[in-house]
């Protein structure tokens, strides 16, 4: 099994290394371009798009470890929805912009379809007390889930930024999922994506060559 998710990593890795070259030659050519203003961190007009490239070498690797039973079918389908309805309106947006209403619309009903199927808001330990999370708290972690989305989305735009952020805090993910619960794979979704967003970082390491774009 582990040299089996090693090899799904590296997979993941360099698929989203790939489809980031095949995004960035259909941005070029459909002229998606992030053309630098007064508010903008760069000043060289950059592709953008290449955010659905990580998703779909994810998403992808998702199912394969689902299949070496790896990964939770339901915490596959409330990643792999929700990721498909951010990507394929962010993508939109890049195409021809989108009214915020409707990507917070989007954004929203990913955040809750993700939760449904995980179950909402696990329970909380305070002190030692376990204290039961019911569908105010799971609201709030709806209302987080849209923030990160869009914080993420706010820090693209500056060369590696967003990609080393991903990176980042998926490894921590990882290694928290790993030290308290020793047994269980919690930590190979987060691995999966920090492997995705590795494999666009290529693309996106300074000078950046490509955005991930909305």
């Amino acid at each position: 099994m582990t040299l089996a998710l090693a090899g799904l990593t590296l997979g993941v890795f360099l698929s989203a290394w790939w489809l980031t070259g095949r995004v960035r030659r259909y941005a070029l050519a459909s002229h998606l371009i992030d053309i630098p203003n007064t508010r903008s961190s760069h000043v060289i007009a950059t592709p953008r798009g290449g955010g659905v490239a990580i998703v779909i070498a994810v998403l992808a690797g998702l199912l394969l470890a689902g299949m070496l039973g790896a990964t939770s079918w339901p915490l596959i389908a409330g990643l792999g929805g929700s990721s498909a309805l951010v990507a394929g309106i962010g993508f939109a947006d890049d195409h021809g912009h989108v009214a915020r209403r409707w990507r917070l619309l989007a954004h929203g009903t990913a955040a809750a379809w993700a939760l449904v199927w995980v179950g909402g808001l696990p329970p909380i330990t305070i002190l030692g007390h376990a204290v039961t999370s019911g569908w105010v708290a799971s609201g709030f972690a709806g209302i987080y889930i849209v923030w990160l989305i869009n914080l993420t989305n706010f820090m693209d735009g500056i060369d590696g930024l967003a990609a080393v952020e991903v990176i980042t805090v998926c490894l921590s993910g990882a290694l928290l999922h790993q030290m308290v619960a020793p047994g269980a794979l919690h930590w190979v979704p987060p691995l999966l994506l920090a492997a995705g967003a590795g494999g666009f970082l290529v693309w996106n390491w300074p000078p950046a060559r490509i955005f991930m774009g909305d």
